[in-house]
C-alpha cells in the first residue's frame, strides 16, 4: 500500500503537544479509510517560515489566518483544501467570522472615528481580525493617514501613541512604540498579549484601550460581557457585536502546496477527522480537534471556536477563498498617499515649458 506522509508545520511546545495527540488520532482514521499515513509534527519558526518549508518539501500543511494566507499563495504558492466553519451551517456559510473592536463599557469616550492617539492591542502583525481590518478600514475612511512611506505600520505607528503588535518586528524592523506596550511578542508569536485571547487580556490588563479581536473573543475568555462595548464603524458603541462589527472575513484554511500528490487524501483525511474528532466528541480524555485548553493554550492549530472543517470546493486560491472586499483590505495597507494635482505634473517637463514660455514673452518685448 502506498505510504502519505503527512507532516503538520506547528508553531510553538503547545501546538507540538496537540499535535502528536493529533497523529494518533489520524492514523485511527487513516486505517478506517484504508490509508496507510506517516503523520509527524514539524516546529515552524513562525508561519512565514512554515510557508517555506510547505514549499521546498519539508513540511505540508499549515493552518493559517487570512492575512498569511494571501502571503502563502502569492509567494509560496500554496493552496486552500479544508477551511474552519465557525457556525455549523451549509455548505461554506459558516466558513467566515467578524471582526471587532472591543473596549471597557467605563471607558466612555472612545468610539472607532477617535481612536487616534489611543493605545491599542492587535492580535499579531499581518492578522486578519488584529490587524489587516481595523487598519485597512482605518486607512480607507481617512481616519489613519498612509505615510508617504506607504507602509501601513509606519502609518499606524503615527495614529495610536502606543500599541502591542506581537511579531511586528518581524514585519517591520523599525516598529518602536508598536510593541511597547507588549510583555516579550515583539519578535514573537508566542506570548500572554498574542492572539485573540492575548489581544483581550492586553486591554483588560489596561495596557491598551481598544482590543481588536474576532466576534467570539469575549465569550471565549469567559469575561463577563456586561463590561464590554463595541466600536462601529459609524462612531456608535453597542454591547453586542451583531450590528456592530469592523467586517466579515475569511475564516482560516489549511493551505498545503499546489499541485501536491496527496492534496485530495490530506483533504478527506481532515474532513473525517472533522467528523469523528470534532464538536461530536465530547470525551475529554480522547483527543478533541478544537479543544486547546488540555495544552494550557488557546486557538492551537485551530481555533477553538471551529465547528467543522468544510471542503473549500471551488475556492481553491488564495484569491478564491479570501474574496475581494478582503483583498481590496490588503491593498490598502500598501497604498500610497493620493498626491495632489501639482505633485503629479512632470517637474523637469514642466520646467522647459515654463523656460519656453518666458523666452517667447521675452522675445515679444525686444520685438517692440
Amino acid at each position: 500500500m502506498h505510504i502519505i506522509q503527512m507532516r503538520w508545520c506547528v508553531l510553538s511546545n503547545q501546538e507540538q503537544a496537540k499535535c502528536m495527540d493529533m497523529k494518533y488520532a489520524t492514523h485511527k482514521v487513516a486505517e478506517k479509510l484504508s490509508m496507510n499515513v506517516t503523520f509527524s509534527c514539524v516546529m515552524g519558526e513562525n508561519a512565514d517560515d512554515c510557508m517555506k518549508k510547505i514549499k521546498v518539501g519539508s513540511a505540508d500543511l499549515v493552518t493559517l489566518d487570512g492575512g498569511d494566507i494571501k502571503t502563502a499563495g502569492k509567494d509560496h504558492s500554496l493552496v486552500p483544501i479544508v477551511g474552519e466553519d465557525y457556525y455549523d451551517l451549509p455548505g461554506l456559510e459558516g466558513a467566515s467570522y467578524k471582526a471587532v473592536a472591543v473596549v471597557k463599557k467605563s471607558n466612555g469616550d472612545i468610539t472607532f472615528k477617535k481612536l487616534k492617539g489611543k493605545t491599542s492591542c492587535h492580535t499579531g502583525a499581518g492578522k486578519t481580525a488584529g490587524w489587516n481590518v481595523p487598519v485597512g478600514t482605518l486607512l480607507r475612511m481617512k481616519l489613519m493617514e498612509q505615510d508617504k512611506s506607504c507602509n501601513a505600520y509606519v502609518s499606524a505607528g503615527k495614529f495610536f501613541s502606543e500599541s502591542c503588535v506581537p511579531n511586528v518586528k518581524n514585519r517591520y524592523s523599525a516598529a518602536t512604540n508598536l510593541c511597547t506596550k507588549c510583555q516579550q511578542e515583539c519578535s514573537s508569536s508566542t506570548g500572554p498579549y498574542s492572539g485573540y485571547n492575548g489581544a483581550f487580556k492586553c486591554m483588560m490588563d489596561g495596557a491598551g484601550d481598544v482590543a481588536f479581536v474576532k466576534h467570539t473573543t469575549v465569550g471565549d475568555v469567559g469575561a463577563n460581557a456586561s463590561l464590554y462595548e463595541y466600536l462601529c464603524k459609524d462612531g456608535n458603541r453597542m454591547a453586542s457585536w451583531e450590528k456592530c462589527f469592523l467586517e466579515t472575513v475569511p475564516a482560516h484554511a489549511v493551505m498545503t502546496k499546489s499541485g501536491h500528490t496527496h492534496n485530495a487524501q490530506f483533504k478527506s483525511l481532515l474532513l473525517h477527522l472533522s467528523a469523528y474528532y470534532g464538536t461530536n466528541q465530547t470525551n475529554s480524555s480522547d483527543f478533541q480537534l478544537f479543544v486547546s485548553s488540555k495544552y494550557s493554550g488557546s486557538n492551537l492549530l485551530f481555533k477553538d471556536s471551529t465547528k467543522k472543517l468544510v471542503n473549500v470546493g471551488d475556492k481553491n486560491t488564495y484569491q478564491l477563498w479570501l474574496g475581494n472586499d478582503y483583498l481590496q483590505d490588503l491593498e490598502e495597507l500598501n497604498s500610497c498617499p493620493t498626491t495632489s494635482g501639482f505633485d503629479k505634473i512632470n517637474k523637469p517637463q514642466l520646467a522647459v515649458v515654463l523656460v519656453s514660455l518666458l523666452s517667447a514673452v521675452i522675445a515679444t518685448f525686444s520685438a517692440q
